[in-house]
């Protein structure tokens, strides 16, 4: 890749100690550098200590994606520099307990930005970049919710069957230009110590980005098998 680009480092949107934690310790093994970007704060503080700990190089960056202005202006500043990241994992969700038809209005919107905008603005941003170099990755991750939603977990449900045709469009869009883009789902309930332990999970997303192009895969799916 070019000098602008750098193939092994890593942004991470949506960072939290399960699977984004997962997805970097796995990255970091093969010499990544992570970004990795959330709301910020003590959480965010402490992830990237931790990660640190484990002899990473980590980068944090506090950014609300609910403002979707200020994470666009973000991710620009990130791609607009040489180092770039050559991978990028969105992983961010609210996981808003709920029926639909009591839902608001403004709760399903603030949702739908997090759970489906958010993804759309970061291959938005990082593709003009990746075209460039001629290659990359962009993953996001999903869950069984796309395929059978939840009553309870109504606005999540929606927002993972709109992530999932999202990824598939931007997928159709980078293809021809090199650019792997892939959902990566989830098909369980995400448990330290079980088949569906984060470490196990993040091997699949290392998967996704090793796979040569001749194998490449519009969706991942991680059954704990």
């Amino acid at each position: 890749m070019p000098e602008s680009v750098d193939p092994r480092h890593l942004l991470l949107v949506g960072a939290g100690p399960g699977v984004g934690a997962g997805v970097v310790r796995r990255f970091g093994r093969e010499g990544f550098r992570s970004t990795l970007i959330s709301r910020g704060g003590a959480a965010l503080d402490q992830l990237g200590t931790d990660l640190r700990g484990d002899g990473l190089e980590i980068e944090t960056v506090g950014q609300d994606i609910e403002d979707l202005d200020g994470y666009r202006a973000t991710l620009e500043r990130i791609f607009g520099v040489a180092g770039a990241p050559g991978v990028a994992v969105y992983n961010a969700a609210i996981p808003d307990p709920g029926a639909i038809l009591d839902a608001t209005v403004d709760r399903l919107r603030t949702a739908y930005d997090i759970d489906v905008l958010g993804a759309v603005v970061m291959a938005q941003v990082a593709a003009p970049v990746l075209r460039v170099a001629g290659a990359g990755t962009l993953l996001f991750t999903n869950g069984g919710f796309a395929e059978h939603p939840v009553p309870a977990l109504a606005s999540l449900s929606m927002g993972k069957a709109a992530l999932r045709a999202a990824a598939t469009l931007i997928a159709a869009g980078v293809q021809e230009d090199g650019i792997h883009a892939a959902t990566v789902t989830i098909a369980g309930q995400v448990v330290p110590g079980t088949a569906f332990d984060p470490d196990n999970i993040a091997e699949l997303f290392w998967t996704a980005h090793a796979d040569p192009r001749d194998a490449w895969q519009t969706q991942y799916r991680f059954t704990g098998a």
